[in-house]
């Protein structure tokens, strides 16, 4: 996934591209863009054991898909999904979580409504990002934390999937600076990273990005404390 070109994919219809995946792949963990299950269910065991447990929170899972990310925590939490895909929300429905129709730039909740605020594998499909980061930031409370994932744009690996598979050019990607700029300027401290290195199912955690982390891990998450 090699960075989109302004004009070309960047006008490709998202909505209807999950609607198809969601109805493909009947709800399934795969209707969303992984290697395979293997790597979602690891991936997802990574990031929310980073969270940390959550138990009797508001949490909002900004663009939710199918709701497989979500599942567990909506057994204890209350959990609200939005997604633009109308044929995902109908699975995520199934699996506990309050789904709502909207898109991440344009967020249908009140401010400082939710504990807990994450969007996994989403925003490197809105070329208006700093905007739909802008929104989900309002709607943490004082004192909730913001999380995202995303794709690391100084990973070799990247680069070098990027040589041999040049026609797929239609996701953005990130610098941990880059958005470790944005969480400071939305007025989040406590920034810290998890880093992923699929296909090999391990990670690392730090503060502040060091060489092999920037250079090795395929994708990373942030995570901060609103103030």
């Amino acid at each position: 996934m090699c960075g989109r070109k302004r004009g070309s994919m960047a006008e490709l219809n998202w909505k209807e591209y999950f609607n198809n995946k969601a109805k493909t792949h009947k709800g399934s963990v795969m209707t969303s863009d992984y290697y395979n299950e293997k790597s979602f269910y690891i991936q997802r065991e990574n990031i929310l054991g980073w969270l940390g447990v959550q138990k009797g929170k508001v949490i909002l899972d900004g663009g939710c898909g199918v709701g497989a990310f979500s599942e567990n925590l909506a057994k204890e939490n209350e959990v609200h999904g939005i997604d633009f895909s109308e044929e995902s929300l109908e699975y995520a429905s199934k699996r506990g979580i309050n789904t709502h129709f909207g898109n991440l730039t344009s967020v249908p909740f009140e401010d400082g409504k939710f504990d807990v605020c994450y969007s996994i594998g989403v925003i490197q499909y809105i070329h208006d990002y700093k905007n739909a980061l802008k929104e989900l930031a309002r709607v943490v409370k004082p004192g909730g934390t913001l999380l995202i994932e995303t794709l690391n744009e100084e990973s070799l690996q990247r680069k070098a999937y990027c040589l041999f598979n040049k026609g797929k050019d239609f996701d953005l990607m990130f610098s941990k600076k880059q958005l470790s700029d944005v969480f400071v300027e939305l007025g989040f401290k406590d920034i810290e990273f998890l880093t992923l290195y699929q296909p090999f199912y391990f990670k690392t955690t730090e503060k502040a990005p060091g060489f092999f982390d920037r250079r090795f891990g395929i994708t990373f998450a942030i995570k901060g404390i609103k103030m």
